[in-house]
């Protein structure tokens, strides 16, 4: 839906009475607001459902375009569907059933990870392949020039997931390679092959006995054991933290951050550049901590990531010792 940011109030005669200016501006405010579009229910990814098979023409229709290079002469408002995900059902599942992509989906609904599309979760689905993003943080004409489409096919829509909020919408554009591969978790590698002690989220904390929210995994192994990069990058930070204990913190492309907790030792200085699984330190049970183990996060712009979206993220095992 798009969501009008502004009124323009334009001169009017000195003459015309005020009724007649207020009945213009209610009935200019209603034929724009019967203008927007619904979010339309779908119960089922087969032919059974009526809302499908439209949702399914639209998007081959709009998938083929892409193929073939070809261009609407002009993009206007487009159809969203919600669709709650099904048992033994997942991101793969609706792109076969649908012709979407991991781009629009994944941006649409504010995906940070493809994993996170799970059984029972409510999934919101476009008739129109394309990427989305917040109108808060991004600039039009920055989207525009990023991923060379025109300001003007560029669309403003209701935000789904936030009624309060919109969203730019670039109709038929697909995400950079780095993006979409961030998206998917394959640039992410296990820092420490252990035992997973404790998980992302809601749990009782063992020094206060009390429910708090954990923003990493800990990855419990013996001390000394050598923790490696997660991905290659800069070292944003090497040093003492808190009840982090040890800690350093990677930056990557795109916003992303990666941390590693209550290390015996650190084998890295701030600035410099590693690479994929580099040694960075060893485990330890520096800062607040039970035991020797390894806590880690994902971050983006500093807000907390789950590593267990990422699909097989401890089968990336690579030369761990």
């Amino acid at each position: 839906m798009i969501k009008l940011e502004k009124y323009i109030v334009c001169r009017y005669n000195i003459f015309m009475k005020k009724d007649t200016i207020h009945s213009f501006v209610l009935i200019f405010i209603f034929s724009f607001t019967a203008a927007q579009a619904e979010i339309i229910p779908l119960q089922n990814l087969n032919y059974d459902d009526d809302n499908y098979n439209i949702l399914s023409n639209a998007t081959i229709t709009s998938k083929n375009r892409m193929i073939k290079g070809i261009r609407k002469e002009e993009y206007t408002t487009l159809d969203i569907y919600r669709y709650t995900v099904k048992v033994h059902e997942d991101i793969w599942t609706i792109i076969a059933k649908t012709s979407l992509n991991i781009d629009t989906i994944a941006t649409l609904n504010r995906y940070d990870f493809i994993g996170m599309v799970q059984e029972g979760k409510k999934v919101f689905l476009p008739d129109t392949l394309g990427i989305f993003f917040d109108s808060n943080t991004y600039e039009k004409h920055e989207l525009a020039v990023r991923y060379s489409v025109k300001e003007e096919d560029i669309l403003l829509i209701e935000d789904p997931l936030n009624k309060e909020n919109t969203l730019y919408f670039l109709p038929e554009t697909e995400l950079s390679f780095l993006e979409r591969t961030y998206i998917r978790g394959v640039v992410f590698h296990a820092p420490l092959m252990g035992a997973q002690t404790s998980g992302y989220g809601e749990r009782i904390d063992p020094f206060v006995n009390e429910m708090t929210f954990h923003g990493g995994v800990d990855i419990s192994s013996k001390e000394g054991k050598v923790v490696r990069a997660s991905r290659g990058g800069k070292i944003f930070y090497a040093d003492v933290s808190n009840g982090y204990g040890n800690l350093v913190i990677l930056q990557h492309e795109l916003g992303y951050y990666t941390l590693y907790g209550h290390l015996q030792e650190i084998s890295v200085e701030k600035d410099e550049i590693v690479e994929t699984g580099q040694a960075i330190g060893k485990v330890g049970m520096t800062g607040r901590t039970t035991g020797p183990h390894l806590h880690f996060e994902i971050r983006r712009y500093n807000q907390q990531l789950n590593p267990e979206n990422i699909p097989l993220f401890l089968e990336h095992k690579a030369d761990m010792q």
